[in-house]
């Protein structure tokens, strides 16, 4: 693939993870932000791919855009928000807060953009703080190496992500049958376990 055509298809890949990622944040109703979280992972999915980490691309597409999808769209579904339900968005302050800070930070990527000296060669270049990242190997983007930063380098975050799925899971069934309940005594239903309690004492 030619220089021109990988930054362009780039830009154009990182303009639509941009677009998602601002929908998912901005949808009410989370079934939106789950499906716009989707064209996320598939945008990424792409950008590994440019950068010929073709099994990071897969593993994006196979394990968050397929499997972590489906289990979030099933919390979601198990939790079944209807429109009338979903709570009030932030108020006026909340909302003041959250545009200052947005603001705040285009407003410093737009003056690190504005300034760099890609748009200004005739400034003097910026001396280098940081080390030159090692050149990649023949592995990079393959098996070995994702499996030996996944679970030797950074084995304590994957799992602790683990478990905060877990109790997110749990207190997504935990809120749907305290909802359930909630529903059948305003119907003058008697829940499942009071009527299988009163079978019991019969």
């Amino acid at each position: 693939m030619s220089p021109w055509l990988q930054h362009t298809s780039f830009a154009i890949i990182a303009a639509i993870a941009v677009l998602a990622s601002i929908l998912v944040v901005t949808r009410r109703n989370p079934i939106y932000s789950a499906l716009f979280l989707i064209v996320l992972f598939g945008a990424m999915a792409m950008i590994f791919l440019l950068l010929e980490a073709d099994f990071l691309g897969f593993m994006q597409l196979l394990v968050y855009a397929g499997a972590i999808m489906v289990l979030y769209l099933f919390v979601i579904m198990l939790i079944n928000p209807r429109e009338g339900d979903l709570p009030e968005e932030g108020g006026a302050v909340d909302r003041v807060v959250a545009g200052g800070t947005a603001s705040l930070v285009f407003c410093l990527l737009w003056f690190a953009i504005h300034e760099s000296a890609l748009l200004h060669p005739e400034l003097p270049a910026v001396p280098v703080v940081f080390p030159e990242l090692a050149s990649l190997g023949p592995e990079h983007g393959g098996a070995a190496a994702f499996g030996r930063e996944l679970f030797h380098e950074h084995l304590l975050v994957f799992e602790l992500a683990s478990i905060l799925i877990l109790v997110g899971i749990v207190g997504a069934v935990h809120i749907s049958l305290r909802t359930r309940r909630r529903v059948s005594a305003g119907n003058g239903l008697t829940p499942p376990a009071a009527r299988a309690e009163e079978a019991a004492h019969v």
